[in-house]
């Protein structure tokens, strides 16, 4: 089943991912870590539609997603740049996404983020968050998403590290065996991978090499 909302309000959370506020129809339900299916339809071409993990929770009075966008492209994300608040969009019932089976470690990649953030926030509300960590990784730090919350969040428990920019707050590098052997003590542990697809299947490797346990590693992409 599908639902027509209209768009409430559009903000910039880097400077290419915007979160989108939608009208929550009545009686619609989610959980943390379910995403929907987006529908947009242009005249002239044929409607287009993607995945979008929900990042608030279920309690508020709207709904919350964020995506990346491409300006200028014939695309799905390069629309959503031309979309105003009052503008009409289609969402599907929610379905499972990440599903969240205790403390472990988030790594994610670029706008890997956005599956966890729901997690993150009902977790936090519901004080169960310690236990878990997060690496995130990102080229740049224009490119990192929810920085400041997610530091409020987690404190010393989350490690940003940027490839192609040295930043004091940030360590520098990729996510390698090195770098997941230097901040991780605990293998056996669940383990989150979520990114572009070379990007999970390279962490989900390296984990595998230092003993994770398969069953251990959920990867998203």
């Amino acid at each position: 089943m599908a639902f027509t909302v209209k768009l409430l309000n559009k903000e910039k959370v880097t400077h290419d991912v915007f979160q989108l506020v939608l009208e929550k129809p009545r009686g619609y339900t989610y959980t943390a870590g379910q995403c929907a299916e987006l529908t947009m339809q242009r005249e002239g071409y044929a409607p287009e539609k993607a995945p979008f993990s929900f990042i608030g929770l279920n309690t508020d009075a709207d709904l919350r997603i964020a995506m990346k966008t491409y300006k200028g492209e014939e695309t799905l994300s390069g629309h959503a740049h031309r979309l105003q608040a009052g503008d009409a969009v289609s969402i599907s019932e929610a379905r499972n996404e990440v599903e969240y089976r205790g403390p472990g470690v988030f790594i994610a990649g670029g706008t890997g983020i956005t599956p966890f953030m729901a997690i993150f926030r009902q977790l936090q509300k519901d004080g169960k968050l310690k236990g878990n960590m997060l690496l995130y990784a990102n080229k740049r730090g224009e490119d990192i998403c929810f920085e400041g919350e997610l530091h409020n969040m987690f404190g010393t428990q989350v490690i940003s590290i940027l490839s192609l920019e040295d930043r004091p707050r940030n360590a520098s590098g990729e996510i390698d065996k090195g770098f997941i052997e230097l901040h991780v003590r605990n293998f056996s542990q669940p383990f989150y991978l979520c990114g572009p697809e070379p990007f999970v299947k390279h962490v989900a490797l390296v984990l595998k090499e230092l003993g994770v346990k398969k069953e251990l590693v959920s990867e998203y992409y």
